[in-house]
């Protein structure tokens, strides 16, 4: 199953991603543990695969409009 999402969307969806990473390092901090660590890397690997789904959309556009 394939879903297309807006590049809003994917950029909500970036900042949900950044936001849980910033709490899961946040908590591993307070209280060590490899849950936390999981997360927050999971996350920051959900966020850099948005922004680069945002990167080639941007380029798709850029190139369409000339």
């Amino acid at each position: 199953m394939m879903l297309e999402l807006t590049k809003q969307e994917c950029k909500w969806l970036a900042d949900l991603a950044n936001k849980e990473k910033v709490e899961a390092g946040h908590n591993n901090h307070e209280t060590p543990h490899p849950l936390f660590e999981l997360r927050r890397d999971n996350m920051a690997d959900l966020e850099a695969k948005i922004n680069a789904a945002i990167a080639r959309q941007t380029q798709r556009e850029g190139r369409g409009a000339r």
